[in-house]
């Protein structure tokens, strides 16, 4: 199924589903231009009006240096972990509830703010007088 053709003010960048002699958007006339979509054709270089920067790709034959890692000094948070904490990572902790997710994560954050890193504890369930009786016990 071929997809409608969509239109665009050069004057104000408003979209548009038809093309019309006058912008809705800013008043102006005979600004509004068919869009060219996502290519043009075989060898286009043209992905639409913008354009990005090229991203070389590897398989994964290609050896690379592992991640720099920040240990916890938890002994099984790092085993699980792979050996630390990876910057700029985001790591999901799950499991049922009272297990103890928030305890652990508690004490690896306060293992690593004791190595100098910046450390911040969210919690969207816990009042902060429950967060500080949990690192006071």
């Amino acid at each position: 199924m071929a997809k409608s053709p969509s239109y665009t003010c050069s004057a104000c960048a408003a979209s548009f589903s038809k093309w019309s002699g006058r912008c809705d958007g800013c008043g102006e006339w005979n600004t509004i231009t068919e869009d060219a979509g996502l290519s043009v054709g075989p060898g286009a270089k043209a992905l639409g009006s913008k354009r990005g920067t090229g991203i070389a790709l590897s398989d994964l034959t290609t050896e690379e240096a592992p991640p720099p890692r920040t240990p916890s000094k938890m002994q099984e948070l790092d085993r699980v972990l792979g050996g630390g904490l990876v910057p700029a990572s985001a790591i999901l902790v799950g499991g049922d509830p009272g297990i103890g997710k928030s305890t652990l994560l508690l004490q690896a954050a306060a293992q690593f703010a004791r190595t100098g890193l910046k450390t911040v504890y969210v919690s969207g369930e816990e009042s902060s007088a429950q967060v500080r009786m949990r690192a006071k016990r």
